[in-house]
């Protein structure tokens, strides 16, 4: 989120005819907002705070129980297909047998270190991370929701159930990405997959998806616990044996959804519009309009006998019937 609500640009423009000095003032112009809005849930700062902390200490333990088992997987890849064989009994394998498959990532008869296997695999296979993966992920949630089925007199239509892990929350740095229109389409993913007709597709029984934003700066405490440049949206699953902490925490997040896409239950159920919400456009307009009519004539004219040539007058094509 920016520090400002508005920019104001006052440098000069790159016309190549100066524009005329003239006073001006300021007017407001009144715009419709667009009415298929969704707002970023309001969370208070002492909660975000305990998300992120919550968020980093999760990471942080992944990553140091994963790390023996990362470094053994890791190990297993980069020896030749002739030693992966079991060993015969009686012998040991030394870890000098290990061979980096890059020269570079280690030395001859060395073993990686963990940090590399923990750095290659990632702490945790329950969670997606970036922008573009966690917005691949709920699009592909969301098709899954929103099938098609089509009915006929021989056979029922089966709902269609997805394989894959669905998300269970969505941690966004919102303060630290800029600009923030990077972020503007999560909130709208995330009211689509919560905005389901209950009883009219398997998910019904899960949890909705909660949106949670996070403080200012948290975007770099989280790479840095995942051990990565950058970590501005990270996507926790469903079936992630660590979900439970946020349990309790996640109560109190609001459920963002859209309205609009969930069908009455009943048909004669009263409808709920959105209030209208009017923005006033800050701009500057002429103080004399009058005068600035004028003036602009004035400037026609003149082009005109610099040897301007004038727009082609419209004509309308038509096309003669034929006789009968």
């Amino acid at each position: 989120m920016s520090d400002k609500a508005a920019r104001s640009y006052t440098h000069a423009s790159n016309r190549v005819k100066a524009r005329a000095t003239a006073e001006r003032k300021d007017v407001y112009k009144s715009v419709l907002e667009n009415p298929f809005r969704i707002q970023w849930p309001s969370i208070p700062s002492n909660a975000q705070n305990l998300f992120l902390a919550t968020l980093v200490t999760t990471l942080e333990s992944a990553a140091r129980s994963g790390s023996r088992r990362s470094f053994k997987a890791y190990a297993r890849k980069a020896l030749p297909r002739s030693e992966i064989a079991d060993p015969v009994e009686g012998t040991n394998p030394s870890s000098d047998s290990i061979v980096c498959s890059k020269p570079s990532a280690c030395a001859v008869g060395s073993t990686p270190s963990p940090s590399l296997a923990v750095s290659k695999l990632a702490p945790s296979g329950h969670m997606t991370i970036g922008i573009n993966e966690v917005t691949r992920r709920l699009e592909s949630q969301l098709k899954s929701v929103r099938h098609s089925v089509t009915l006929t007199t021989t056979s029922h239509a089966n709902p269609v159930v997805p394989d894959i892990s669905p998300i269970s929350a969505v941690f966004v740095c919102h303060a630290d990405v800029n600009p923030p229109i990077l972020l503007d389409h999560i909130p709208h993913l995330v009211a689509g997959c919560n905005s389901t007709r209950p009883g009219s597709n398997p998910l019904e029984a899960r949890q909705p998806l909660k949106l949670i934003v996070l403080p200012k700066g948290s975007e770099s405490a989280l790479a840095q616990a995942l051990g990565l440049r950058r970590a501005a949206v990270i996507a926790v699953h469903d079936d992630a044996p660590y979900l439970p902490i946020f349990g309790d925490m996640l109560q109190s997040v609001p459920v963002i959804s859209a309205p609009w896409l969930v069908p009455p239950i009943q048909p004669n159920s009263p409808k709920c519009l959105i209030p209208t919400h009017i923005k006033q456009l800050r701009t500057t307009a002429p103080k004399d309009m009058k005068a600035a009519k004028e003036q602009r004539a004035k400037a026609r004219v003149a082009a005109k006998k610099n040897g301007v040539k004038p727009r082609p007058k419209k004509c309308l094509l038509t096309t003669a019937k034929p006789d009968a």
